[in-house]
């Protein structure tokens, strides 16, 4: 088996000895690696509230990021009056990222939930109405609903057909988010960027109780069914990006839709009830929400569904599949047997560094080279 990272060839046995069976630990969420925020963070805000969370606590991380949420929204409104513009966009945009913190791990019988995400929204919103967005928002037929997205333009000459990367987020994943939403590296490169709140994420979970299907091409299929209308996009040199629970749905997704040319994933999986529902417990009650079940035993039926056991073999477009080895949500292993099993991918690696645990820029990089080659961008 060949690492990409440095071109080391090692076997089986060998690479579990790279795999670190991290154990999981008490708490809610994903709250014990979310909620570790650095005391030194160069965020005066970040770092008010690394200081004053109590860790573990998620009362005291809801109330701490509303906090500096209704701050930095009372300044952007205060810019805006002034006409501020610029400044306007910067402090809603902060407001907004504050308000996704404080609901990104609330559960669904918290009655505070959607009145925040709300929040997040209105935030978001006026954030681009002070500036010229940079992306596209669209919405997508899907199965008699519309799944929202943000389609950000790659740099390219006018009325040239440019690849896309359709990014596939996870159970965390919630589509507003920051100045480019990760878009950037792969704009910056001659690639449209798409990002979507599908089934289980963001608005479309909270708000519509779409739920997570296991068969997720469906979803794939009918984000692509609307990219290859768009005439700025080539639809030969489609590529999909999954992260976390993204990590299962990217390369699913590849078995069933061969439109897809090029799959890489952050914590690659494969088999969720045990690379994810069993490996880390306090993620159960999200995954539980997330597919529309009523109880930990039937959201651990349901999970049994999302797997590749069967299947990966069916992948065969080339596939980045990457772990960290000190992941404690997604077993690393997961990813191995991914890697392992997709025996029909003509160009398969691996890569550290690509997790829950280690979040390396140079992996950012590295992917979005990988695509620019694979997709034959620039």
């Amino acid at each position: 088996m060949a690492n990409k990272t440095g071109g080391d060839v090692f076997d089986r046995q060998q690479a579990e000895g790279f795999l670190y069976p991290a154990k999981g630990l008490p708490g809610g969420g994903q709250l014990e690696v979310r909620m570790e925020l650095s005391p030194d963070h160069p965020d005066p805000d970040v770092r008010g509230v690394a200081r004053r969370v109590k860790f573990f606590n998620l009362e005291s991380w809801h109330k701490e990021w509303t906090e500096v949420a209704q701050k930095n929204q009372e300044l952007a409104a205060g810019f805006e009056q002034d006409n501020r513009k610029q400044t306007a966009h910067e402090f809603y945009l902060r407001a907004a990222d504050f308000y996704r913190r404080a609901v990104v791990y609330m559960p669904d019988s918290d009655p505070r939930m959607l009145p925040t995400y709300k929040k997040l929204e209105e935030n978001f919103a006026k954030a681009w109405s002070q500036v010229t967005p940079p992306f596209e928002q669209v919405a997508i037929p899907y199965e008699g609903h519309k799944l929202p997205a943000l389609f950000w333009p790659g740099r390219g000459k006018p009325g040239t057909k440019l690849p896309v990367v359709y990014n596939y987020g996870g159970a965390d994943g919630i589509l507003l988010r920051g100045e480019d939403g990760g878009a950037g590296q792969y704009v910056r490169r001659g690639m449209h960027f798409i990002d979507v709140d599908g089934p289980g994420h963001g608005g479309t979970l909270r708000q519509h109780k779409l739920y997570a299907p296991p068969d997720c091409d469906r979803v794939a299929k009918a984000v692509i069914d609307y990219l290859v209308t768009r005439a700025d996009v080539d639809a030969n040199r489609i590529g999909l990006h999954g992260s976390s629970m993204g990590g299962y749905s990217g390369p699913r997704s590849a078995t069933v839709e061969k439109r897809i040319k090029a799959v890489a994933v952050w914590s690659g999986a494969y088999n969720l009830v045990d690379d994810i529902f069993d490996y880390y417990p306090p993620i159960q009650d999200r995954l539980r929400w997330l597919m529309g079940a009523k109880s930990l035993k039937e959201a651990r039926e349901k999970i049994k569904e999302f797997t590749l056991i069967g299947r990966a073999n069916k992948i065969e477009c080339p596939l980045l599949v990457g772990y960290s080895i000190d992941d404690r949500v997604m077993d690393p292993r997961g990813a191995l047997n991914l890697y392992e099993n997709a025996v029909n991918s003509p160009d398969r690696s691996m890569l550290d560094g690509v997790g829950h645990g280690q979040k390396r820029f140079d992996r950012r990089t590295y992917i979005a080279d990988w695509f620019m080659k694979q997709l034959q961008a620039g």
